[in-house]
C-alpha cells in the first residue's frame, strides 16, 4: 500500500526592517504591520507571511505599479513646491526672496526679471532645496517691498537721525500728468558725517507754497519727527518756494514756529543761471547754434553718412553730436566742447549745402566766403563766440562739479563763490577772453574787435550783477558765518559765538572753548588722517579736505558737546538741492515704458529702499544672518504683508456686464415662451 504524500510545511515569515534598506525598495516602501507591507506609491498593503521578500518583488514587478512609479519620476512631489511653515527651510528660503528682491531694487530690475528667474534657479542650482521652493514673483516682491523693506528702511533712517536737528529738502517734478515731490532730510551723524535720507514721496496736483508747507508738515508728523529742531529749507530757487510775502518758507516759518529758518538755496542752480544770463548779452547766440546743430543730425541717417563723408576727407574720428538740455547744468559745456572738436567737418558740411537749405541760426556762424572753410588759420568773428563761450564755461563747469560733489558743505560756499567771482572779475579787468580768442581778435578789423570786446564785457558785468544779487557776498551773510566751520585754520571764538548767537545755539561758553583748543591743537593731525581717502580737486585744481570726515575723526576722539550742537545744526544745511534732482534721476529709470504699471506708492518704496539701504547686496546678505534682522525676515514671513485692496470693474466693464445681462435675459424668455 503506497504511503500518502507529505504535505509541505510553510513557515509564516514575519517583515524585517532590512528589506527597508534595500536600494530598490526604499523609496516606497514601509512596514504596516508584523506580516504586511505598504506601497507608498500605489497606496496598497501586500501580505509577506507567505512569500517573504518575494511578495514585495511581486508587487514591484506588476504593471500598476511600473505605470505608478515612471509617473512619478516624470512629475515632482508637491512637498518639493510647498514650504514647512516655522522650520528653518523657511526661514532661509524667506531670505534669499528678500535678498533677491532687495538685489532688484538696488539694480531697478523689472519685476519680469523677478517672474523668470523663478523658473532660472531650479534650473540653474540643480542641488538646491532652496532654489527650487523660491517663489518670489511681481505680486510677491511689490509685496516685499511696499510692506517690509520700506518700513524697514524709513525706521533706520528715523533712529538714525533721533533727535538731531536737520533740514528738510524737496522739489517738484512732472511725470506725465502727475505732480511728484520727494521729501527728503539732511543731519549730520557724529559717526556718519553728513547724512540725507527720504522720508516720503508725495502725489499732489496742488503746487501753492501753502499746500507745499501742509504737505511737508504731514510728513513730518507721519515720521515722529515734527518735534526735531529743523534748521533750513532747501529747495530750487523759485518764488514759490523763497519769496518774501506768500512762499513755503514763510508758511513753514508760522506752522512750525521757527523764526530762524535758513533758506537753502540751490547754489548749483545760481551758478547755472549767472552762465545763462551772461551768454545773452552776446549778439550770436552759442547755444541756440548747439541745440539746431544737433537736431540737424538727431532723427536723419542720411544727414549722418553725409557728414561722416566730410569726416574722412578731413581725416578725422567722428563722434556722435552731443545734445543740450537748456535745464540741464552742464550739458552746454561739454556739448560746445564737442562742437568745437569737429567744427571743421561741421562748417564744410553746412556750407555745402547752402544758405537755402541751413538754418538761419547755424548760417549765421557760417564763414561768408568758401575759402575760409579750409584755411584754419582763420577764425571768423562768429566763430570767436564760440570759442569765448567755450572758455568761460569752462570755468562754471569746474564750479558747479565742485558744488555737485558728494561732500560738498555750506561752509565752502563763500569761499567758491567768491573765487568764481574773482575770476570773473579778472578776466573783465585784463580783458582776458581765453587764449586762443585773444590771439586771433588782433587780425580782425577794428570795427568787429570793437564788437566782440563790448559783448564781452556786457557779458561779465551781466554775470557778476547776477552773482552778487543771488548770493549773499556780505560780511554779516550766514555763509561767511559759517566759513569757519571748515577748519581752513584755527577756530576763533568770537567766531564761533557769533554764530551761536545769530542763530540762537544753547551752549556753554567755558567749556566750548576749551572744545575749541582741543580741536585747534588736533587739526594738522585729523586733516592728515582724512586727506587721503576724501580728497578731491576745486576749481584751480589745489587739493582739499572732506570736512565732514574731519568732524567725524574729531568727535571719536573726543567728546565735545557743545562743538557737536554746531557742526549739527551748520553741516545740516543743504548747500545744493542736487540730492533731490538724483532723486528724479532714479525715478526716471523706474518709471519707464516699460514698467508703465507702477503706481505712486510702490515708486515711494523702491526710493525709500534704494536711498536709505546704504548696504550693497553682499552686505545685506550678510545682515541678514545676523540677529539684527530677525525682525525684518519675521515681517516678511507673515502673510500680513500682503495688503488686501479692494477691487472695483472699470466702468466700461461694468456696462457691459449689465447689457450682457439683459440680452441674456430677453433669449430666455424667448426660450421659455417658446416651449411653452
Amino acid at each position: 500500500m503506497a504511503e500518502p504524500e507529505k504535505k509541505k510545511i510553510q513557515r509564516r515569515c514575519s517583515f524585517k526592517d532590512e528589506w527597508l534598506q534595500l536600494p530598490e525598495y526604499r523609496n516606497w516602501l514601509t512596514k504596516a504591520s508584523e506580516e504586511s507591507g505598504y506601497c507608498s506609491i500605489c497606496r496598497v498593503q501586500f501580505k509577506v507571511h507567505l512569500d517573504s521578500v518575494k511578495a514585495i518583488q511581486h508587487h514591484a514587478e506588476t504593471a500598476g505599479h511600473k505605470i505608478k512609479v515612471q509617473g512619478q519620476v516624470q512629475s515632482s512631489p508637491i512637498d518639493k513646491f510647498f514650504v514647512k511653515t516655522d522650520t528653518s527651510e523657511e526661514q532661509q528660503v524667506c531670505m534669499a526672496e528678500l535678498l533677491l528682491t532687495y538685489h532688484g531694487v538696488k539694480h531697478q530690475h523689472s519685476y519680469h526679471s523677478q517672474d523668470c528667474g523663478n523658473i532660472l534657479y531650479p534650473s540653474i542650482f540643480t542641488d538646491s532645496k532652496i532654489a527650487s521652493k523660491i517663489h518670489c514673483g511681481r505680486s510677491k516682491a511689490e509685496a516685499l517691498i511696499e510692506n517690509v523693506l520700506a518700513p524697514h528702511s524709513l525706521k533706520l533712517a528715523v533712529q538714525d537721525i533721533g533727535s538731531t536737528s536737520f533740514s528738510i529738502v524737496t522739489d517738484a517734478s512732472n511725470k506725465g500728468n502727475t505732480k511728484l515731490f520727494p521729501v527728503a532730510l539732511r543731519y549730520f551723524n557724529k559717526n556718519k558725517g553728513s547724512c540725507t535720507c527720504i522720508v516720503d514721496f508725495l502725489e499732489d496736483a496742488d503746487e501753492t507754497s501753502e499746500a507745499i508747507a501742509n504737505n511737508l508738515r504731514s510728513c513730518l508728523q507721519n515720521a515722529g519727527l515734527i518735534h526735531n529742531k529743523i534748521v533750513a529749507y532747501g529747495a530750487d530757487n523759485a518764488s514759490v518756494n523763497f519769496g518774501k510775502h506768500e512762499s513755503v518758507l514763510v508758511h513753514l516759518k508760522q506752522m512750525l514756529d521757527l523764526p530762524n529758518l535758513v533758506p537753502g538755496y540751490c547754489s548749483t542752480h545760481i551758478v547755472h543761471n549767472t552762465a545763462k544770463h551772461g551768454l545773452k548779452m552776446l549778439s550770436y547766440d552759442v547755444e541756440n547754434l548747439v541745440i539746431k546743430v544737433f537736431s540737424e543730425f538727431s532723427s536723419s541717417a542720411k544727414n549722418i553718412s553725409e557728414l561722416k563723408e566730410f569726416f574722412d576727407f578731413l581725416e578725422t574720428e567722428y563722434s556722435e553730436i552731443l545734445r543740450h538740455v537748456p535745464t540741464r547744468f552742464v550739458t552746454l559745456f561739454t556739448a560746445v566742447d564737442r562742437l568745437l572738436k569737429h567744427w571743421p567737418a561741421l562748417k564744410s558740411y553746412f556750407v555745402n549745402k547752402g544758405e537755402e537749405k541751413v538754418s538761419c541760426t547755424i548760417w549765421a556762424f557760417l564763414p561768408q566766403q568758401e575759402d575760409a572753410v579750409s584755411d584754419g588759420d582763420i577764425i571768423t568773428l562768429p566763430e570767436l563766440y564760440i570759442y569765448f563761450v567755450h572758455n568761460i564755461l569752462s570755468q562754471f563747469n569746474n564750479t558747479i562739479k565742485v558744488l555737485e560733489s558728494d561732500f560738498i558743505q555750506v561752509t565752502e560756499l563763500h569761499g567758491v563763490f567768491s573765487r568764481l567771482r574773482r575770476e570773473i572779475q579778472n578776466r573783465q579787468e585784463q580783458g582776458f577772453y581765453g587764449y586762443k580768442v585773444t590771439q586771433f581778435l588782433k587780425k580782425l578789423p577794428p570795427n568787429e574787435q570793437n564788437k566782440f570786446v563790448g559783448d564781452a564785457q556786457r557779458a561779465y558785468t551781466r554775470m557778476l550783477q547776477y552773482l552778487e544779487k543771488w548770493f549773499d557776498f556780505s560780511e554779516n551773510s550766514f555763509y561767511v558765518l559759517c566759513a569757519p566751520l571748515n577748519l581752513d585754520g584755527p577756530l576763533e571764538l568770537d567766531k564761533l559765538c557769533a554764530l551761536t548767537t545769530s542763530w540762537d545755539i544753547q551752549v556753554d561758553g567755558d567749556e566750548l572753548f576749551t572744545e575749541m583748543c582741543s580741536l585747534n591743537d588736533a587739526l594738522p593731525t585729523l586733516k592728515s588722517l582724512t586727506n587721503d581717502a576724501g580728497s578731491t580737486f576745486s576749481p584751480q585744481q589745489q587739493e582739499r579736505i572732506n570736512v565732514s570726515e574731519v568732524w567725524v575723526e574729531f568727535f571719536k576722539r573726543w567728546e565735545a558737546p557743545n562743538l557737536l550742537k554746531i557742526v549739527q545744526h551748520v553741516l545740516a544745511i543743504p548747500p545744493t538741492n542736487a540730492f533731490v534732482e538724483r532723486v528724479f534721476s532714479v525715478m526716471k529709470n523706474l518709471c519707464t515704458n516699460k514698467r508703465n504699471q507702477l503706481h505712486v506708492d510702490m515708486v515711494k518704496a523702491e526710493l525709500l529702499v534704494y536711498f536709505n539701504c546704504k548696504m550693497t547686496c553682499a552686505e545685506f546678505a550678510g545682515f541678514l544672518k545676523t540677529k539684527a534682522a530677525n525682525e525684518l525676515v519675521v515681517a516678511a514671513r507673515k502673510e500680513q504683508k500682503y495688503k488686501c485692496k479692494s477691487f472695483q470693474l472699470p466702468r466700461s466693464l461694468n456696462l457691459g456686464l449689465f447689457y450682457f445681462v439683459c440680452i441674456f435675459q430677453k433669449k430666455l424668455k424667448s426660450l421659455i415662451d417658446s416651449n411653452v
